[in-house]
């Protein structure tokens, strides 16, 4: 519970009126995905996990923060992740954009054969490419490490709505 409360304390103390506004500032957008977990050194959790989930985007001039929830029930394990982020889109090829991100996440999951749920807080990195299909509409593709509760890698894809104002090219 000490980590769970630390982790909501340091995302508290991220200035985010440190991000300059430009004109995509106030930019929203809904992501549903799909993929893996690869997880490795998890107590009671050795399989690879069917996951999927969703996340909220919003743009803050230097960045976007987002929030994500996943989930995975299988081979007796109920994994759930609640992560925030920050995002930093690179300039865009074609139709094609990449982001890379970073942030903290919270886990509660069971694993197989336990009764209780544990709760860890933990860290992630990932990289995305974006692709652009529609004024308000992109595909995206996922690849993000998670460490703690051991390390973790996800294999993401899924869709994107962005609100039309500043959603990017």
């Amino acid at each position: 519970m000490m980590r769970l409360l630390f982790g909501g304390l340091v995302l508290l103390a991220i200035p985010l009126s440190a991000f300059a506004q430009d004109a995509g500032s106030g930019s929203s957008e809904v992501s549903l995905f799909v993929g893996s977990h690869l997880p490795n050194q998890i107590d009671g959790v050795t399989e690879i996990l069917p996951v999927f989930g969703g996340r909220y985007g919003m743009a803050l001039g230097g960045g976007t923060a987002e929030l994500g929830l996943s989930n995975s029930h299988a081979e007796g394990v109920d994994f759930t992740t609640l992560s925030t982020s920050m995002r930093a889109d690179l300039p865009a090829i074609d139709q094609f954009m990449g982001s890379v991100y970073g942030g903290i996440d919270f886990n509660f999951y069971r694993p197989a054969g336990a009764e209780d749920r544990t709760t860890e807080t933990g860290a992630h990195v990932g990289a995305a490419i974006l692709m652009h299909a529609s004024s308000t509409l992109w595909f995206r593709g996922d690849l993000k490490f998670a460490a703690n509760p051991g390390t973790s890698l996800f294999l993401l894809f899924g869709i994107v709505f962005r609100s039309s104002e500043g959603g990017g090219s």
